[in-house]
């Protein structure tokens, strides 16, 4: 596969539901409920995404060299990881949707579904 390029984040974030992208501080982030849930390299830097995923996702993938703790919102629970392979775009594509889910919240369901 070749290497995903931002169009391809871009494309792959606003594919889920509600999806807004914004610039907050010349950053780009993807929103969801006016919540950001993916802060993504700017088109003139190396591509990464920063995501706040689970604790337990954090801490296995937190060994692996290409992740990082990201200034600021690390300490809420946000790890960074740099896309530089397949391995790499993978972990983002489920760190993203993770985030998507966590940001978002419950979904309400339907009355009367069960």
């Amino acid at each position: 596969m070749a290497m995903p390029s931002h169009g391809d984040l871009y494309r792959f974030c606003t594919g889920f539901p509600n999806v807004i992208l914004d610039h907050p501080w010349g950053d780009t982030v993807f929103k969801v409920k006016k919540k950001i849930f993916v802060f993504a390299s700017n088109p003139d830097r190396p591509l990464s995404v920063t995501v706040k995923i689970p604790t337990d996702l954090r801490e296995l993938w937190l060994p692996h060299p290409q992740t990082f703790i990201p200034s600021y919102v690390g300490r809420f629970g946000w790890l960074g990881i740099h896309i530089v392979d397949d391995e790499t775009w993978m972990m983002a594509q489920v760190g993203i949707h993770a985030s998507y889910d966590l940001v978002r919240g419950p979904s309400k369901s339907l009355k009367g579904s069960t």
